[in-house]
């Protein structure tokens, strides 16, 4: 084999390899800043959606008992994931009031992972504990 295809091939095969390595981390992040083992479910007024990659996120108003709100920051699956679900950014506008199913932040912060959005009728599940997004 001459030396371009030799180099051509270790070249393919690096980038495969960095390919697979980089989504590891990512897949960790989740289960190191959300708690998989609990679920919390939240009903509140979407005040923003940021629809982009790597992941989209939104901000949910939700009213507490004593009467105030406690905005909650919550992250979703890659743009690609929701979109194989349906859920695109006409799905969701600020104002609608939504009921999603979060994997709550480690560190008690109001914050979250989405794993199942309530779109009218339908739930949409996005975070599968048994195949990572």
């Amino acid at each position: 084999m001459n030396t371009m295809k030799r180099l051509t091939i270790q070249l393919v095969a690096l980038g495969g390899f960095l390919t697979v390595a980089a989504e590891l981390p990512a897949h960790h992040a989740v289960a190191s800043v959300y708690d998989l083992n609990t679920e919390v479910v939240l009903e509140g007024r979407l005040t923003k959606l940021n629809y982009r990659n790597p992941h989209a996120n939104l901000l949910l108003e939700v009213p507490n008992d004593d009467g105030t709100t406690t905005e909650w920051t919550l992250t979703t699956a890659s743009t690609q994931v929701l979109g194989r679900a349906g859920v695109t950014r006409d799905s969701m506008k600020p104002g609608e009031i939504f009921r999603i199913t979060v994997l709550p932040a480690r560190n008690g912060n109001p914050a979250g992972f989405i794993r199942t959005l309530e779109l009218g009728d339908r739930a949409v599940e996005l975070f599968f504990r048994d195949r990572p997004n």
